[in-house]
């Protein structure tokens, strides 16, 4: 019975973990990566090998912070109490010690941020028994699921833990009540409050957008400031909208199409201005049979280099592929990646933040 209730709080953890992972990929939240004070109450269930007690009660206390998106590490102590059963000669026992983890989240969405965990440290017990006690300490390691859900109480950030474990007690002497075991393993289920320290951090803001004004031959120049009003569709055209030379008239440099936060799939907003781009493209297309369009994917510098690398290569084909199901050949669209190396404004405010997370798309022939 007790292996099943573990085993349906581990499926439980995990079920709950998988979800949240799936509800963080749909929500603009900034991530929660500040450093923080984690206070649980532990439960250890209760283990035949250990001979004499019950299941056992404690604490642990734990300060993490993260190495980035997804890694971060803890350390933290315990301590837990095991009351005696009601066999006789029964000895109560106390254990405490330290433990370092390394945790994987699979999202740093604040409304929900599940983990998987791994630790090791070392472990002391000692019998409660006046006149008898025995003493011991081993090494530990641990393994398991858990989450954290962050809210707000009072004008405060709070996050509520759920964290369920396997523990292994590497066993090189004698323990109190557990006669000639050379290692023990038990279940171990906390739960208890996170305090994030520091100030929380602010959601981007949406990328500027531009004053709409009338286009009338849709060259991209407003009619008040469009000298060569008329222009045919696909022509590239200079500031005043006049055709260019035909040495450049292959060239032209579309307006970026921008990103939400580590997203890279087009708002509805961005699929429109594709579509227009789209068929100024076709045009030119029919003018210069040999024009090519270069799409460049780029990002902000939030993140390790690796993964706005590929951020920004995911970014640069999901233009590409919206182009093409909007007629554009193909063939004639080469895609590059360059990740967070070329910033067109500070990464240091929101506003630039959103600026660099982009697509900028340019033919030629």
């Amino acid at each position: 019975m007790k292996r099943i209730i573990r085993a349906g709080l581990l499926v439980g953890l995990l079920s709950i973990a998988s979800t949240g992972h799936a509800a963080g990929s749909v929500t603009d939240s900034p991530y929660e990566m500040r450093p923080y004070i984690s206070e649980l109450f532990t439960y250890t269930f209760e283990n035949n090998d250990r001979v004499g007690v019950d299941s056992g009660k404690g604490g642990e206390l734990a300060f993490g912070n993260s190495f980035n998106e997804h890694w971060g590490w803890e350390v933290g102590a315990f301590y837990t109490t095991f009351p005696h059963d009601d066999n006789p000669g029964s000895i109560a026992q106390l254990e405490y010690g330290g433990k370092i983890n390394a945790m994987y989240f699979y999202s740093r969405n604040p409304s929900f941020s599940p983990y998987f965990a791994v630790g090791a440290g070392a472990v002391h017990s000692e019998t409660r028994n006046p006149g008898k006690n025995a003493h011991v300490g081993d090494g530990l390691a641990d393994a398991g699921v858990g989450f954290i859900k962050y809210f707000t109480l009072w004008n405060a950030d709070l996050g509520f833990r759920a964290d369920l474990r396997y523990r292994h007690i590497f066993i090189t002497d004698d323990w109190p009540g557990i006669d000639g075991k050379s290692n023990l393993g038990e279940a171990v289920l906390k739960f208890g409050l996170v305090i994030p320290l520091g100030k929380r951090a602010e959601p981007d803001a949406p990328p500027p957008v531009a004053a709409a004004c009338a286009d009338s031959d849709g060259d991209g120049v407003c009619d008040t400031a469009d000298l060569c009003p008329g222009t045919a569709a696909g022509t590239a055209v200079d500031a005043k909208g006049c055709p260019k030379e035909a040495a450049d008239g292959a060239k032209k440099k579309f307006d970026d199409v921008h990103f939400a936060f580590d997203k890279s799939d087009l708002a509805d907003s961005e699929k429109a201005k594709l579509d227009e781009d789209a068929n100024v493209i076709g045009g030119l297309s029919k003018k210069y049979p040999s024009l090519k369009v270069d799409v460049s994917g780029h990002t902000d510098w939030v993140g390790t280099d690796g993964y706005n690398q590929g951020l920004s290569e995911r970014r640069a084909n999901s233009v590409k592929s919206y182009l093409v199901r909007k007629g554009v050949d193909g063939g004639r669209i080469n895609t590059y990646a360059f990740g967070e190396s070329k910033p067109i404004a500070t990464n240091d405010t929101a506003e630039g933040r959103a600026l660099n997370r982009r697509a900028e798309i340019q033919t030629h022939e």
